[in-house]
């Protein structure tokens, strides 16, 4: 009996580990620069552990713009515009849902605006949310999280970044929609999918993808092996190698991730 409880523990310690989307916070900590040196700053903790992965401040030079200045040292990045010769600093602008994952455009070197470096014009639509890709590491682990981005002022006055709500995936190297949140086990309506047989070598039946708009597998790096552009009760997966995969479901904007084992 103790062995079927410890290994019951196990299985569930080992699941709560998986594919946890985890809200960070906003605000006050410690930021470590590309010199190692530590401060406290402004900015983006994404797993609450009062270290900042990227430092927020004002940036401008006719005009002060508040928090539209991003920083972070050697080992982050943010999803850059653009290519190391040109926009390498400029944030791409995600639209809702995007996989944030191994396969973005990480150019960033150690600071990106939110307004150009020229004429301080927002790189973002005024009034409009936006989403950021950012990829980071704990310890010696890479993550990918997104933050919820909304630009307001203008250039009489100046302009600001609000960053409402930042989250990222708990599970190295895993990737997350971007605006994709929650609190619990796996992710939004998570209860409601259910994948069989897993692990599966050829095909799998899914449960709850009737109102699904789009399916995707992912790899553990984040990139993309399939996707289905509507809904579907099974999938043939003969053609993916073995491994662990993720399998999202999207239904506006939210999603649903599993993970799939491949035999």
């Amino acid at each position: 009996m103790k062995k079927l409880i410890t290994l019951c523990t196990s299985l569930l310690l080992s699941t709560s580990i998986f594919a946890t989307i985890v809200v960070g916070t906003v605000g006050n900590g410690t930021f470590v620069n590309w010199e190692n040196v530590s401060s406290p700053e402004f900015g983006l903790d994404f797993n609450n552990d009062g270290i900042l992965e990227f430092k927020l401040s004002n940036s401008g030079f006719d005009i002060e713009n508040t928090n539209c200045y991003i920083e972070y040292n050697a080992t982050n990045n943010i999803w850059a515009n653009g290519t190391g010769d040109e926009n390498w600093d400029i944030p791409k602008n995600l639209a809702l849902n995007t996989q944030v994952g191994i396969s973005g455009n990480w150019i960033g070197m150690g600071d990106c605006s939110l307004t150009s470096w020229a004429d301080e014009s927002p790189v973002f639509a005024v009034g409009t949310v936006s989403y950021m890709g950012f990829r980071f590491k704990l310890g010696s682990n890479t993550h990918y999280g997104w933050a919820k981005v909304l630009i307001t002022g203008n250039a009489t006055i100046g302009y600001t970044a609000s960053f409402q709500k930042i989250a990222y995936e708990s599970t190295p190297n895993a990737p997350i929609g971007a605006g994709q949140e929650t609190l619990g086990l796996n992710s939004i309506n998570s209860t409601n999918l259910s994948i069989y047989p897993n692990p599966a070598t050829n095909m799998i039946n899914i449960i709850g993808s009737e109102n699904s708009t789009k399916v995707v597998i992912s790899n553990i790096l984040g990139e993309k092996t399939l996707e289905i552009s509507s809904p579907v009760n099974s999938i043939n997966i003969e053609s993916l190698k073995p491994g662990v995969y993720f399998l999202t479901l999207f239904n506006g904007d939210k999603t649903t991730t599993k993970k799939l084992i491949k035999k």
